[in-house]
């Protein structure tokens, strides 16, 4: 079978689609969405039982979008070649309504909006208001849901995700990596063949697949551990469960980007009270699942430039970076980095009357910025450099001046995130610190440079934390306290010399192959650089070619911003400080995926023998950089494996979270007085901040002399069962021996439960 190197248009397809299924309208589909909405009235009180959570969490997740839609008169065959959009719609629509019953609750009396009956009455009325708005809406806005009927065997993909769920269970309960090594295998061989197969598939199974997909990997780290998995999401959780307590959610939030977005505050809380479902699983089960629609939303905005092979191996390559479990470890990038995909195709789309589109791309703007403050600046970043280079571009090339649906975008994110971050909620002070830093030090490009090091080597390296001496370490922190934390009084013993720190790495099991190991690593760097040029190429080509589309060409001006804004990031300590240089590399991939993929389809355009040669090497190419990601090339060659296969080794150290560390933590934050010191390293601090929220006095150098004489330290399950710490400073890392002996010889051991304990002095 050949491959179509021109694809059709994704509206277009679904505008074929109907006039082969051509049916009267649903003149009953306004009943259906009253009989759903009513459905929720009648579930919600029985949310506690767990078949009735299952129920609710997708109708919420549903129906609030397809009302939004088609209330805004946004034609159904675009929701169809873009099925993100409901999701993305009914996160708008959760945001209104949950806003709004929280900030006019109290005007009418009631003192705690956030429980289920306000929030339940602020949903009914505005689904019932956007029910009414589009019962006059022309019939072409009604939602085909005939695609639910089509056969089951659309389904069997979803497997995936319940195999990940078990293994990861199996490991949080003390059982070997089996079935999580099955099913990480099973995924990554499903993404490569489904590339090389994607000619023969529907285009609705590719979406189930990358929907699969995506949720498998998140699945497989999200349910590790009794408490949340990875680091941001420790202080998300903390204030979650915050405004779940209080029933309330304040705008001012001094100094506290977290508290300030309504992804991590407004609407799982929301999500809570209807559905039942608990806070902790919200964000270990339910906001992966909203982030599997990051890879088809990647798959559907391709097809607007590639063909269906080629687009599928860029959704497929984009979440097989290492960065896509980062971001599934942060909540509120996983619902903000959905909605700027969306965003991307709303303000692309052609054919829609520009009233719908605008206000379609206003909604999403508004959302994305009220999501996460780093994904805003960046999409703002990237389409204000568009707008400037679509101006230059069109002077000698066939592309409009001006896009207003480009502009719209561009204004409403920056000055709805302007608002929002400053007058609103007064959580700018990460924007502060980024101007004061760059005002002390520049841009501090290459931070990591030593001397004798090559300029491409530290390229390559990026901004990314290095390891350093426990000596160096120790010396560094000891410098820095006695300059500049005068208020740290230490120990007269803790220059003593049987406490000076000791090194101590984390066990890694030892390398089967030892060539095969080299080859593998030395391949996928091989990849992700041939990958960047290629991009870059693609973006140019794009542009400067005569024969492009208007879409076409205005993905490759984003894509040549994306290009710009990440090799700044990459060579600036700086930027990279503001926004860490992988989460970047994620969402600037989304455009510059979409360029490599059209490069590679070129390729294979040009002779027969490259109609197979190509597609081939891309699969590849793809199967090398999963093997990479997901450590199943470690599992197989030897070598250390992340927490999603192994109950050992430096991942599961730092993230993953029993119930007694939890319970630690939990009794020292109602224990601790405010205004105490407390110390904990650098992964100690998580079961802190996830159950505490304890931020101001905490310190993360546990050393003897950068300890208080009068303070509480927090020793987690890696400090007191491993014996290990871990220690950064300047970006640089360091493993040492927990100072255990000082500690039991000098503070006094307050709380133990076996596996961690709490110390004061």
């Amino acid at each position: 079978m050949t491959e179509t190197l021109k694809p059709v248009d994704a509206p277009a397809r679904s505008t074929q689609y109907f006039a082969r299924h051509a049916a009267p309208p649903n003149r009953k589909q306004p009943t259906t969405y009253a009989g759903l909405l009513a459905l929720v009235v009648l579930l919600v009180p029985g949310h506690r039982w767990w078949a009735v959570q299952v129920l609710l969490a997708p109708i919420l997740l549903i129906v609030p979008g397809a009302l939004l839609l088609q209330a805004l008169r946004i034609p159904a065959r675009f929701v169809s070649s873009f099925p993100a959009y409901i999701a993305c719609a009914s996160i708008v629509v959760l945001f209104v309504s949950g806003l709004a019953t929280d900030l006019l609750g109290p005007l009418v009396g009631v003192s705690a909006p956030l429980r289920t009956w306000p929030l339940l009455a602020g949903f009914e009325v505005v689904c019932f208001a956007l029910l009414a708005l589009s019962l006059k809406a022309p019939a072409d806005t009604a939602i085909d849901w005939r695609f639910l009927a089509q056969p089951s065997g659309l389904g069997w993909p979803l497997l995936l995700p319940l195999g990940a769920a078990a293994g990861a269970l199996r490991l949080n309960s003390g059982h070997g990596g089996g079935v999580a090594l099955i099913a990480v295998t099973a995924f990554v061989v499903l993404l490569v063949a489904s590339s090389i197969t994607a000619l023969r598939l529907r285009e609705a199974l590719l979406r189930v697949i990358l929907f699969a997909v995506g949720l498998a990997w998140s699945w497989s780290y999200s349910l590790r551990g009794d408490g949340v998995y990875g680091f941001d999401i420790s202080t998300e959780y903390a204030r979650l469960e915050q405004t779940i307590s209080t029933a309330v959610w304040h705008p001012a939030h001094v100094n506290d980007a977290y508290g300030a977005m309504l992804s991590v505050t407004v609407m799982p809380a929301q999500l809570h009270a209807l559905s039942g479902i608990s806070g902790l699983l919200i964000l270990k089960v339910v906001y992966p699942m909203i982030y599997g629609f990051f890879p088809v939303a990647i798959f559907d905005l391709s097809r607007r430039v590639l063909s269906t092979r080629w687009a599928f191996i860029a959704a497929a390559f984009t979440i097989s970076q290492y960065a896509f479990i980062e971001i599934a470890s942060l909540a509120r990038q996983e619902v903000a980095i959905v909605l700027f995909v969306a965003l991307l195709a709303a303000m692309l789309e052609t054919g829609i009357k520009r009233r719908p589109q605008w206000a379609l791309v206003a909604l999403l703007a508004l959302a994305m910025a009220v999501s996460h403050y780093s994904t805003t600046y960046v999409a703002v970043t990237l389409m204000g450099l568009m707008l400037v280079q679509q101006w230059i571009v069109s002077w000698v090339r066939d592309l409009p001046r001006f896009s207003g649906s480009v502009a719209v975008a561009f204004i409403t994110t920056l000055v709805g995130a302007f608002i929002w971050y400053v007058p609103v909620t007064h959580s700018d002070s990460h924007l502060q610190q980024v101007s004061q830093t760059v005002q002390a030090q520049g841009l501090n490009f290459l931070p990591n440079r030593t001397a004798g090091s090559s300029l491409l080597s530290d390229y390559l390296q990026g901004n990314t934390k290095t390891p350093i001496s426990t000596k160096e370490y120790e010396q560094l922190v000891q410098t820095y306290y006695t300059n500049n934390r005068p208020y740290i009084k230490t120990l007269p013993y803790a220059s003593e010399s049987q406490y000076r720190l000791r090194s101590s790495a984390v066990p890694t099991p030892p390398v089967k192959s030892r060539t095969g190991y080299e080859v593998s690593g030395l391949g996928l760097l091989l990849i992700e650089q041939l990958a960047n040029v290629l991009a870059a190429l693609g973006a140019f080509l794009l542009v400067v070619r005569r024969d492009t589309t208007a879409i076409a060409r205005q993905i490759g001006l984003l894509a040549i911003a994306a290009t710009v804004l990440l090799t700044l990031i990459r060579l600036s300590g700086t930027l990279a400080a503001a926004y860490g240089q992988e989460r970047a590399q994620l969402q600037g991939l989304v455009v510059l995926a979409i360029t490599l993929c059209w490069t590679m389809q070129s390729l294979a355009g040009w002779h027969r023998v490259r109609t197979t040669l190509v597609p081939a090497l891309g699969a590849v190419c793809l199967a090398v950089v999963a093997l990479n990601t997901s450590y199943l090339a470690n599992a197989i060659l030897g070598g250390g494996v992340s927490a999603n296969l192994t109950n050992s080794g430096a991942a599961y150290e730092d993230f993953y979270k029993s119930t007694p560390e939890l319970a630690a933590a939990q009794w020292l934050g109602k224990t601790r007085k405010p205004g105490q010191l407390v110390y904990a390293d650098e992964y100690a601090q998580l079961p802190l901040e996830a159950m505490t929220g304890i931020q101001d006095g905490l310190i993360l150098d546990v050393t003897p002399e950068t300890l208080n004489q009068h303070a509480w330290v927090y020793a987690s399950r890696t400090n007191v069962t491993d014996g290990r710490a871990i220690g950064l400073f300047n970006n640089h890392l360091a493993t040492y021996v927990f100072p255990s002996s000082f500690l039991e010889n000098y503070y006094d051991r307050v709380y133990t439960d076996g596996s961690s304990e709490v110390f004061y002095r």
